[in-house]
């Protein structure tokens, strides 16, 4: 099966494509490319928005830590403080994405892979990085849909996944909340992901289907707490919510 045909099939027949997938272990550059298309995708249909977004929320933030400095202190920081523009909007976040989304590529495979043998599975690592790759693709198609929105509604999605349920509508607030920020990576695109990781997993290490979809659900679960990180850390430094 073809690389395209593969892409299509993860839709209505994940099984097959993950199978056809792991015996092209090299196959992973392609839903590796898309991702990074996607990102850019939506970047681009929110950059008007978005900087416009980033210069208020930036000065809310700089007011905030102004308030706790001398008169001094707090006019440096307001001088230090640069707009946003779109070019900056636009490669920060592209960047981010190759830098960050290289190193979850290959931590989510090294823990599917040593996981996997350690369960009693029998992985090879090209096969296995191949299946872990593949499973992201829904993300890709999340972020084309998410542009499209954008573009149509002309406004931002407020709030990412299921965090709109305990969001308090003060960003501010809610940017320190650990269930918020956990809370706004679930939806039916991480669902899809996390079917299509116990597939690929089963296939490319012969775990069987429960056992691959246990496994993705604890892959998933590790992943979702490293992504946590910046938020405990931007709570001890103090920029969670002020109590």
């Amino acid at each position: 099966m073809d690389l395209v045909p593969i892409s299509i099939a993860m839709l209505d027949r994940p099984t097959e494509a993950m199978r056809a997938a792991t015996r092209r272990p090299r196959s992973w550059w392609l839903p590796a490319l898309l991702l990074v298309a996607g990102t850019a995708v939506s970047l681009w249909a929110t950059a008007p928005l978005g900087v416009q977004q980033a210069d208020q929320r930036t000065a809310q933030m700089v007011a905030r830590v102004a308030a706790r400095m001398s008169a001094e202190q707090a006019q440096q920081v307001r001088q230090n403080s640069a707009p946003m523009t779109v070019q900056r909007y636009l490669l920060t976040g592209i960047g981010g994405i190759v830098v960050t989304g290289a190193l979850a590529l290959v931590a989510r495979g090294a823990i599917a892979h040593f996981a996997s043998m350690a369960a009693g599975g029998n992985s090879v690592w090209g096969p296995t990085f191949a299946a872990t790759t593949w499973s992201l693709l829904p993300f890709f198609l999340r972020d084309i849909l998410q542009a499209a929105f954008v573009l149509t509604q002309k406004r931002l999605i407020e709030h990412q996944g299921l965090s709109f349920l305990i969001a308090s509508g003060n960003w501010l607030q809610d940017s320190g909340n650990l269930l918020y920020a956990a809370l706004s990576q679930v939806d039916l695109f991480a669902l899809w992901h996390i079917v299509l990781l116990g597939v690929g997993i089963s296939a490319a290490t012969r775990l069987g289907w429960r056992g691959g979809l246990l496994l993705a659900i604890v892959i998933w679960l590790v992943m979702l707490g490293v992504s946590l990180i910046p938020v405990v850390l931007g709570r001890a430094l103090g920029a969670g919510p002020m109590g």
